[in-house]
């Protein structure tokens, strides 16, 4: 990809000259790269995504071996969260991140670690889990072609085909499904995910009652969208929570869809809440 500046205006960076240019380094599907992106939108801080290829991965990375990875000029950071304090340090004058009063930093920074430690993991057991059920098998298959169409080169025909066993034996993924609720029925955890979320939401409108976005929303927001988005078998269920959709529909007021959470070669169905008649699509059973 072509290194192009990008100009940054009214930021107060110390050490950064006034058009850095900021790179993500991704997968589509990244739970935590999307975090970042999510991030990048709402600080409206123009950027570029290098979509990795899973092949190449040490090559393609300019710093450690796992993504997220964000440059900014010739700095560069891992771990998405660790970054998201950054941009606020970086870039104060942006919108925040991170409330500024102690007790609602806190507060936000403890539902972050909610997303990580349970939200985060329970998608991973539930798009595509483990193991090899109908639901899990076309799950592998979709995240397969989605890796296909937007990494850097792309990947074979043979490696697609070939993704759900691949995924099944990724020692990362089988570490975030050992941390998810594995002693509870699968349609159960996914249902208490959604209960604990909203009570984090109680009456908002944003997580943790605060009255714009945060680092916490937009934590949360991609792995809700990007499932049912991206065409994933079982995602039709947050149709099921009204207020969910309309927390999203929230968040979504607030970002800069540039460039897009998911890139239109991958997109399967509208936003949640956009359909005309979001009642008549049916919610595949697990």
């Amino acid at each position: 990809m072509k290194n192009e500046e990008v100009r940054i205006t009214g930021n107060g960076a110390k050490g950064l000259s006034s058009t850095p240019l900021i790179t993500l380094y991704t997968f589509t599907m990244s739970p935590y790269a999307q975090k970042v992106h999510c991030y990048l939108q709402y600080k409206g801080l123009p950027f570029r995504c290098f979509y990795i290829n899973p092949l190449r991965l040490k090559k393609d990375l300019p710093v450690g071996t796992q993504v997220p990875a964000l440059t900014v000029g010739d700095q560069s950071k891992t771990d998405s969260s660790a970054i998201g304090l950054w941009l606020d340090e970086l870039f104060p004058d942006h919108a925040r991140l991170l409330p500024k009063d102690p007790a609602q930093k806190e507060e936000v920074l403890k539902i972050d670690q909610w997303v990580t430690h349970r939200l985060i993991p329970g998608n991973f057991r539930f798009y595509p889990g483990v193991g090899f059920t109908p639901r899990r098998v076309l799950n592998g298959w979709r995240l397969g072609q989605i890796l296909h169409k937007t990494s850097h080169g792309g990947i074979p025909l043979t490696l697609q085909v070939m993704w759900p066993l691949i995924l099944s034996q990724l020692g990362f993924l089988k570490d975030m499904v050992e941390m998810s609720d594995q002693h509870v029925p699968l349609k159960q955890a996914n249902t208490t995910l959604r209960e604990e979320f909203l009570a984090h939401l109680g009456d908002g409108p944003f997580l943790g009652g605060m009255t714009q976005p945060s680092l916490a929303d937009l934590s949360a927001y991609p792995h809700f969208v990007t499932p049912y988005v991206g065409g994933f078998r079982g995602a039709e269920g947050i149709l099921e929570y009204p207020e969910i959709v309309a927390w999203l529909q929230r968040v979504r007021g607030f970002l800069n869809d540039t460039p897009p959470l998911m890139p239109a070669v991958a997109l399967k169905r509208e936003f949640p809440g956009d359909q005309k008649n979001t009642s008549t699509i049916r919610v595949l059973s697990v």
